[in-house]
């Protein structure tokens, strides 16, 4: 009722003094401005009106949060992006996972199915192809998968975690540095001259080493190809030049497979989560098959046709 009587007061001011009633507008907006930017529960209440009401309002910025091993506090970072009016869409799928960090086929298709809508609204609400925000603590496959679902966005922001020997250490989730070159070296054994079946394994080291013979027993298959650090390290993606070093070999790799007349290619990868993402990104149709593994307790559990979605379950 106080409201009514507002609006009509303000009315009535228009039409007998509208110098004043446009002095006062001002005031309001301003002030509404001054507020906005000030009080954190406006900027929530006002992504809450948007999220829930106008729902087929484009964002600026869309934030998208993947937690399947393990959560973590990312309040700073949602506040940095808040008062943009940021969409925030997290995956927590925490609960479908044991205690032991195993999973059964049908809790995974659910969080497959849970990935894939939540995806589309991503997507539908993106103004423009830049708009992505990636952070999180999905298991490799997942994180794979979310960059695939998201191979057509341009210059994704990506988050890390500080680790124990991160040059970021104490920052929590940061931002990648904004560098534009690196002297990381990314290397393969891949062999020209060697013709390969037409399904092999892939083994990207960048964290930790990967067996071979590992690889070999859970995948079938007797050709390894490796492509990463010489020596692996944890917490040495930092920076986009590293990202985009990444992701030019593992292109290039691929097409030189595609080439060789490979088809399906098994993945097993020591990749953090902005790597993991980056590099489901990059992969095509046209491309072959990637089965991306997940590692649980020192065995591999479960794999992800990244193409088709087919879950694989291993005994």
């Amino acid at each position: 009722m106080k409201l009514f009587k507002s609006i009509t007061s303000l009315f009535h001011l228009i039409q007998s003094d509208p110098i004043t009633a446009i002095i006062t507008l001002l005031i309001l907006v301003f002030s509404s401005i001054i507020l906005y930017k000030k009080w954190g529960w406006l900027q929530i209440a006002y992504n809450w009106v948007i999220n829930y009401v106008l729902i087929f309002m484009k964002r600026d910025f869309i934030m998208l949060a993947t937690f399947s091993k393990t959560e973590a506090n990312f309040s700073n970072v949602k506040k940095d992006y808040q008062e943009q009016g940021c969409l925030f869409i997290t995956h927590n799928f925490l609960k479908k996972f044991n205690t032991d960090g195993s999973i059964n086929n049908a809790d995974l298709q659910k969080i497959l199915n849970k990935q894939k809508s939540k995806m589309k609204t991503a997507i539908k609400r993106s103004r423009n192809s830049n708009s992505l925000i990636y952070l999180g603590f999905p298991h490799v496959p997942l994180a794979f998968l979310d960059g695939y679902h998201f191979k057509s966005t341009d210059d994704v922001i990506l988050y890390e975690y500080q680790g124990e020997d991160s040059e970021c250490l104490g920052k929590g989730f940061y931002e990648l540095k904004r560098k534009y070159n690196t002297e990381m070296k990314v290397v393969s054994n891949y062999n020209s001259q060697t013709q390969y079946s037409n399904e092999i394994a892939l083994k990207i080291e960048q964290s930790f080493l990967i067996r071979d013979d590992e690889i070999k027993n859970v995948s079938g298959v007797s050709e390894v190809i490796s492509l990463g650090l010489e020596s692996p390290e944890r917490w040495n993606i930092t920076n986009y030049a590293q990202i985009d070093l990444y992701q030019k070999k593992f292109l290039e790799l691929l097409l030189k497979l595609k080439e060789n007349g490979v088809n399906k290619i098994h993945l097993f990868a020591t990749t953090p989560v902005s790597l993991s993402f980056s590099l489901g990104r990059i992969i095509e149709h046209y491309h072959p098959q990637i089965i991306v593994y997940n590692y649980n307790n020192n065995v591999y559990d479960w794999a992800i046709n990244l193409r088709t979605e087919e879950i694989k379950v291993i005994n």
